[in-house]
């Protein structure tokens, strides 16, 4: 089973056009009700995915820290 995610491009253009939608107005309550519980969930998932990424770099720096602390420790060692 292949999962259908969405990915942070997406969602963040979808939101964009959610947001103009409902900024150009003229929608009746339930299609402005729609429109906002799918932006409300797209911005669940855009936040996710900047969590997980910013997550991501502060991995990736500790690993770059620790690299450099280590070259620092052989070369004093040396």
């Amino acid at each position: 089973m292949t999962e259908n995610k969405t990915t942070y491009n997406e969602a963040a253009l979808r939101l964009e056009a959610i947001v103009a939608a409902l900024e150009r107005g003229g929608l009746g309550l339930d299609e402005t009700l729609k429109l906002y519980e799918e932006g409300a969930l797209l911005l669940k998932t855009c936040q996710a995915e900047l969590i997980a990424a910013e997550g991501r770099l502060n991995e990736l720096r500790l690993e770059d820290l620790e690299h450099e602390l280590q070259t620092q420790e052989a070369e004093s060692n040396q």
